[in-house]
């Protein structure tokens, strides 16, 4: 195996992350996996996955694990995804605003979006997923640059992620998640005085 971990960002990284990937590169380095660490910075975040996705295949890398620079995860996470030993394996996580859905899809037909919200013990199939914790074989992602002249470029109606899901899937490949691999997504709210007011109460209970 040689590892890309490909990280596309806006403009930071928080700290949580900054930890994990510490904390997974450890890892790695101690049981002798080739890897190198990638991030691509940009406000179009197709177009940092894209030029990630180029490195990964003109530089010899076999798998690309795809990171959002807001995700928490053990150092593990590597071991997980690769249990089940499929092209493309994600991760369990869900968005970080209100509503807090999954971010694993059944199905991504435009009029019957259906989002995983019960996950099975097992490694499961899945119709696509968000790229916040994604291991794929770079031959996979191959194909698909070379079919479609790009890997992330959105479509109508799909996000960069999804319209890649759609392509992986066009071309007869198939997806899974990995339940046992979960991923926290870093979320900000606000706090307001009654808040604290609120915790003070809870405590007197």
């Amino acid at each position: 195996m040689k590892l890309l971990i490909a990280i596309p960002s806006l403009d930071y990284m928080h700290v949580d992350f900054v930890k994990s990937l510490v904390g997974l590169t450890e890892r790695l380095h101690r049981k002798g996996v080739a890897f190198d660490v990638c991030i691509e910075s940009g406000t179009l975040v197709y177009v940092a996955r894209d030029k990630l996705t180029s490195k990964a295949i003109n530089d010899g890398y076999t798998h690309v694990l795809w990171f959002d620079a807001d995700m928490v995860f053990n150092d593990s996470i590597l071991d997980d995804l690769m249990f089940s030993g499929h092209d493309f394996v994600c991760g369990v996580y869900h968005a970080r605003r209100k509503g807090f859905h999954s971010c694993i899809f059944s199905d991504i037909r435009l009029n019957s979006l259906t989002r995983v919200e019960e996950y099975p013990t097992e490694t499961f199939e899945i119709a696509g997923c968000g790229f916040g914790c994604v291991l794929v074989k770079a031959d996979l992602l191959r194909e698909v640059q070379i079919n479609y002249g790009t890997t992330f470029l959105p479509m109508k109606s799909y996000g960069e992620d999804l319209a890649c899901c759609k392509r992986i899937a066009e071309l007869g490949h198939k997806m899974y998640c990995e339940p046992s691999a979960r991923v926290g997504h870093i979320g900000h709210i606000a706090i307001y005085p009654e808040d604290h007011e609120r915790w003070k109460s809870e405590l007197m209970r």
